[in-house]
């Protein structure tokens, strides 16, 4: 999940479009727990994903899925930004707009070999 944010205090100064989220998608060498469902508010990781970028934590959410309110759950890498997420907020993701219910983050640890 990304995106980019701008503070506005006055009237008119969110007019112009923010420039597009530029993500990196060079490995970081650390690694999270990662599964995604829906229709539940639980998902049980049974593989491991390779951050990538900024990523430093692993994230674990819950929310809903509009415009149907469909539950969902998932489990991966985030950058520190979304860990300040509060619930309740909408989070555009692709066509679908996510309430967030639940969210929590733990610093991701490095992946196997690699050094410390």
């Amino acid at each position: 999940m990304g995106s980019n944010t701008r503070c506005c205090q006055s009237d008119g100064c969110n007019h112009n479009p923010l420039p597009a989220f530029r993500r990196n998608l060079t490995e970081n060498g650390l690694r999270c727990p990662s599964c995604s469902t829906f229709l539940k508010e639980t998902c049980i990781p049974t593989e491991e994903t390779f951050c990538l970028g900024e990523e430093t934590r692993c994230v674990t959410m819950t929310g809903l899925m509009h415009p149907a309110g469909v539950k969902f759950a998932s489990q991966g890498c985030a950058m520190e930004n979304t860990c300040h997420i509060k619930p309740g907020t909408l989070v555009p993701s692709g066509s679908h707009l996510l309430t967030i219910k639940k969210i929590s983050c733990l610093p991701s640890p490095q992946a196997s070999g690699k050094a410390e």
